[in-house]
């Protein structure tokens, strides 16, 4: 029947080893006060273990930062099915960019975010992982050169891998949905020892399906595996292994009229050919190891290792749709690309009780990232069609085209090496101050063509970070932070030359409170002042060319995830933001403007509720503000639309099954989806989905 589970939690101030990863699955309740038993037939909302992306031991509520965590039972609760989906339900976040294969663009505060799985941070060329074999999206927002070095002034979203643990569930799950697509997932996790000081977890998942686009199909298949082992008493680790293949048919969206209007076609016309495909393959392996040979050390070492392959085509307009329906069409077919990703790192944290500074730490920590991204590609040759004559006609004409020789051919390697020093003293009972410095060296080389190696370094960097805590009740926590951002600007200007690196400062004030370790609500009030930001210039040759502006970003940032009731859930939130340009030599008319391509409001609200009877009903609603599409320098062009979407479920749980129906965009609203990363109408609107439906059976074992 409905799972029972006393919420009884340890305290949240015990250090790292307090802070272990939640089950996922709707086997497990959320956190309540330890005096309550709690029936939960559907899932629950709240996570609090943040120690993978702080890098310090810190419970959620302490960590002077926003942070948005989106555990996988969220993810199975309003049926997500990639990062795009997440940054829609996380407060702060921009869905940027949509591509199955290469991998939804999360941005952050208007800004790109980086990433990072189990704490290690990897390249911006990740295909992300299904959501099967995560247990969470940790979400950190702001400034984090600190803990990773060269990284977004926006953010970085950490992937967590699932683990085996005791309440790791055994389950089996079908789905089908509109469009064609069907799923089917199953998970197993059991001790391999009496003892169970060693446990193993197995992921399979397959799904095929099509698309609101004609012609767009999608086609994955997920296998992972890992152990999770005690050594000793004092000695843990983890293996981690999986492969994802993806195959998908390229779409890059519709591009508009010069003068930005929408062409009046259906949201399923397809821009493309269907004989194209796109292949990714994508292995990773990853392990740890963390030791504390005393109450008062610990030592974590960590490594992962990612190689992924990319193979197709890919075909698109060049430029807008003339009035009269007629564009230029083009694309490239990929000889090779892959990338190499791999990262180790290091951490000793030392606890400060034993000479008198109770609940205080020092953590030292040492990563080194090598990134190799190898792309050759040639050009297909150059055509024309017109929309006009309908998409049978325009596929044909995109199939027709041929590879030519010649083409582009870029070898890159990236080497980050950083160290940082970070501080948690608790100065008096209610009051923790939290310090931290970092060193970082990046050492990039990229080869064009057949040509000379060019040596990209931004040379070296220190970066600080400071920030007070303050808790006059208890679960209440107050903090103001102070933060530094450094990231080597890969970005091409019209000369050819490598944009300076990117750097800047936020100022942070909030207020955290988690009662009874049931909600957290939080509330953040933050500025980023950043310099060398690439922005868009134009496009030459089918090549995107870029600026370096500086820029202000102000915001207000609202939200609540966790029970309500024992029986009532809800995650939702709300996030202003003032984009303004501060620095535009090339166009000093933008000084004092609005950015475009970052809507200025958007918001979130999921909320569920279980009856005794094992029903459960949910829903909620999105929204996303309109988005300015120009500056002042260039013509104007209206604005995307602001939108709401409305969602719902329903699930019914019983022995031990569960069946859910999720409809989405339950009023068919007409939309499109904000791509900041391209930063141009010209690079296609992309239309957001219409009503879809999914129904899902689950067994546990």
């Amino acid at each position: 029947g409905a799972h029972a589970q006393t919420a009884a939690q340890p305290a949240a101030d015990t250090g790292p080893a307090s802070a272990g990863p939640a089950s996922a699955g709707p086997a497990s309740a959320g956190p309540a006060s330890a005096s309550n038993e709690i029936i939960v037939t559907g899932y629950r909302f709240l996570d609090e273990d943040t120690s993978g992306i702080t890098n310090l031991p810190l419970p959620v509520e302490k960590v002077p930062q926003s942070i948005s965590l989106v555990n996988n039972d969220f993810a199975k609760a309003a049926d997500l099915k990639n990062m795009g989906e997440i940054a829609q339900h996380t407060t702060g976040a921009l869905w940027a960019s949509y591509s199955p294969s290469y991998g939804n663009q999360f941005w952050l505060r208007g800004f790109s975010a980086g990433y990072a799985i189990d704490g290690l941070t990897v390249g911006d060329q990740i295909t992300e992982p299904d959501p099967a074999i995560l247990e969470r999206y940790e979400v950190v927002k702001g400034p984090a050169s600190v803990v990773y070095g060269a990284q977004s002034p926006g953010g970085v979203v950490n992937l967590v891998s699932k683990t085996a643990s005791p309440d790791t569930p055994n389950y089996l799950e079908a789905l089908g949905g509109s469009w064609g697509r069907w799923r089917v997932e199953g998970q197993v996790a059991d001790s391999l020892n009496a003892s169970g000081t060693i446990r193993a977890i197995a992921v399979a998942a397959h799904e095929e399906g099509g698309s609101f686009v004609d012609f767009v199909k999608l086609n994955k298949t997920v296998a992972y595996g890992g152990l999770d082992f005690d050594l000793s008493e004092r000695l843990t680790g983890y293996v981690r292994v999986s492969y994802q293949r993806t195959e998908d048919t390229p779409y890059n969206g519709i591009p508009t009229y010069p003068d930005g209007t929408p062409v009046p076609v259906s949201r399923s016309f397809f821009m493309g050919g269907t004989d194209y495909d796109n292949l990714t393959q994508a292995t990773r392996v990853n392990t740890g190891l963390t030791w504390r040979p005393s109450d008062e050390w610990t030592f974590d070492l960590k490594a992962i290792y990612q190689y992924t392959t990319h193979d197709g085509q890919n075909v698109y307009p060049y430029g807008y749709i003339a009035e009269d329906g007629s564009f230029p069409v083009g694309g490239e077919y990929f000889d090779a690309w892959h990338v190499n990703d791999s990262t180790v790192g290091g951490t000793a944290t030392r606890k400060l009780d034993d000479i008198g500074l109770t609940d205080s730490y020092i953590v030292a920590s040492v990563r080194y990232q090598h990134y190799r991204y190898y792309i050759s590609e040639r050009n297909f040759s150059a055509g024309a069609a017109n929309i006009n004559d309908g998409e049978r006609a325009v596929s044909d004409l995109y199939n027709s085209l041929t590879p030519v020789p010649g083409g582009y051919e870029q070898d890159q390697r990236m080497n980050y090496l950083t160290g940082s020093v970070q501080a948690v003293v608790k100065v008096a009972s209610p009051l923790t101050f939290i310090g931290g410095i970092a060193y970082s060296k990046p050492e990039i080389d990229m080869q064009v063509y057949n040509g000379a190696w060019q040596n990209l370094d931004p040379g070296q960097q220190v970066n600080y970070r400071g920030a007070l805590v303050y808790e006059p009740v208890d679960g209440l926590n107050l903090y103001a932070s102070y933060s530094e951002s450094y990231q080597p600007n890969l970005r091409i200007d019209i000369n050819h030359d490598v944009l300076p690196p990117v750097s800047g400062k936020q100022y942070e004030v909030g207020a955290k409170y988690l009662p009874n370790r049931q909600i957290l609500l939080t509330a953040a009030l933050f500025e980023i002042r950043e310099s060398n930001v690439a922005v868009y210039d134009t496009m030459v040759d089918g090549e995107a060319l870029y600026k370096a502006s500086g820029v202000r970003h102000r915001g207000v940032e609202l939200e609540a995830t966790g029970q309500v009731t024992d029986q009532w859930q809800v995650k939702g939130g709300l996030a202003l933001l003032d984009p303004k340009v501060t620095n535009d030599p090339e166009n000093p008319v933008n000084v004092g403007e609005t950015r475009p391509w970052l809507p200025r409001v958007t918001a979130n609200l999921y909320t569920s509720y279980d009856f005794d009877n094992g029903i459960s009903v949910s829903g909620g609603a999105r929204y996303v503000g309109s988005v300015k599409t120009y500056d002042r320098s260039s013509t104007p062009t209206p604005d995307i639309s602001a939108y709401t979407l409305f969602d719902a479920a329903v699930g019914y749980s019983f022995d031990d099954w569960r069946l859910q129906m999720n409809l989405k965009n339950i009023f068919d609203k007409h939309y499109y989806v904000s791509t900041p990363i391209f930063q141009s109408l010209s690079s296609g609107l992309y239309p957001g989905e219409p009503r879809s439906v999914t129904v899902s059976m689950r067994r546990n074992f």
